[in-house]
């Protein structure tokens, strides 16, 4: 008898030390789809990723109250990278060995996506970023993809517009915040030679740093070469108090940026410092269709106080595409079989044409995989020029708002 119980007794714990060694699983593969979010929620970041975790939250909704996918519900696995990518890395790693999540959506920052992507092709899973927009940054990783049109395919539109409309914007300054890896690639990379492809001498340069508050003295410097425009390679955050400086000391400049300016508190921020700042962009908050009145609303309940942006804009798009990839790619869903599920859902996104979205002027978004033979891994979709005029952004641009009186 003693000798049973000594026997049952190892036998219960060679059990308990067989589980502890495994992996938990993070979820049961059959009943659910699990995604990874990686999103900056604080510190650098916040300001955009508040709202883009809620717009995605909105496409996860819709997607279940239709039926999930294939029967099963949809659930995402929400991690906040706080901007830093250090941390990103770390957390990507959680999501794919911990977690064992289907696919990535996300990393949103450029910087963050070029710590990631790596991870991820390694691991053989699919990185979706709705929003990184420096060139190229998903060209070198197979299973790396993103939502967006990067600035050097922007700008030139940009540019061709200010040309047309202010024929005196003659010189020009950049500002460039070179800690910042998108905004230091906008600057130095596209800024500096497209302006000189369109004619616009640069007669000055200056760099600056993430949280610089103090622009007194950058304008000071700028204003000495008497500009005509100042191009911003940064974002809205900064730029705010760029122009409130230079408002301050009066000089009087048509502001351009690319998309990271493309959210609506610098209006709050800058006030009439920004009147006449020009961007472009691939939403439109204000557009009449069905499908945008219905995010907007949904989006607003959940974030009352908040202007829809364009980065939350491109995650509920992102997420609807990756369903929609997860669907086609008809995954068996199990831990047996979850890398080869990883595969078929990354094979499926790079074949996605005309998906219906908001983050397009004429609604529709496709996926390039291979150009010329290599992976792009980049979106094709129609952008919107954007000014800020009496204190709104407003679309303008061919059958838009004619463009606002600057000089």
């Amino acid at each position: 008898m003693k000798t049973s119980l000594v026997l049952l007794s190892c036998a219960l714990v060679s059990c308990v030390l067989v589980a502890l060694a495994l992996p938990a699983l993070a979820h049961a593969f059959g009943d659910e789809i699990v995604v990874g979010f990686m999103v900056p929620l604080t510190k650098k970041g916040a300001s955009y990723g508040v709202q883009s975790r809620a717009a995605t939250e909105v496409a996860v909704e819709e997607i279940n109250t239709a039926g999930g996918i294939g029967g099963r519900k949809l659930r995402m696995i929400t991690k906040d990278t706080e901007g830093d990518n250090a941390l990103a890395i770390q957390l990507a790693r959680g999501l794919i060995d911990k977690d064992q999540v289907l696919a990535a959506h996300g990393p949103q920052w450029s910087a963050e996506a070029e710590a990631v992507f790596p991870i991820c092709e390694r691991s053989k899973i699919l990185c979706f970023s709705p929003t990184s927009t420096k060139p190229g940054v998903s060209a070198p990783y197979s299973w790396a993809f993103r939502n967006t049109v990067d600035e050097n395919v922007l700008v030139p539109q940009t540019l061709s517009w200010v040309k047309e409309h202010y024929p005196w914007a003659k010189k020009a300054a950049i500002l460039t915040d070179v800690k910042d890896a998108y905004s230091k690639s906008l600057g130095h990379d596209t800024f500096r030679p497209r302006l000189k492809q369109f004619g616009i001498e640069v007669v000055q340069e200056v760099d600056y740093l993430t949280g610089d508050t103090d622009f007194s003295a950058h304008i000071t410097k700028i204003k000495a070469k008497n500009p005509d425009m100042i191009a911003v390679g940064g974002t809205w955050v900064e730029t705010a108090n760029m122009m409130k400086e230079a408002q301050k000391q009066d000089l009087r400049v048509l502001w351009v940026g690319g998309v990271g300016m493309g959210n609506a508190r610098i209006v709050e921020n800058a006030g009439l410092a920004s009147e006449g700042a020009v961007h472009n962009a691939t939403y439109d908050k204000d557009a009449t269709t069905e499908m945008n009145q219905s995010y907007v609303r949904r989006l607003l309940a959940k974030v009352p106080n908040e202007t829809p942006h364009w980065p939350a804009a491109n995650c509920y798009d992102a997420m609807k595409m990756l369903a929609q990839a997860i669907r086609q790619a008809n995954v068996t869903n199990t831990p047996k079989t979850l890398e080869a599920d990883r595969k078929k859902v990354r094979d499926a996104l790079a074949t996605i044409k005309d998906f219906p979205a908001l983050t397009s002027a004429d609604g529709k978004i496709t996926i390039v995989d291979i150009v010329d033979g290599k992976h792009a891994g980049d979106a094709v979709k129609k952008g919107t020029l954007i000014q800020v005029q009496n204190g709104k952004f407003v679309p303008v641009g061919a059958g838009k708002a004619a463009a606002l009186k600057v000089r």
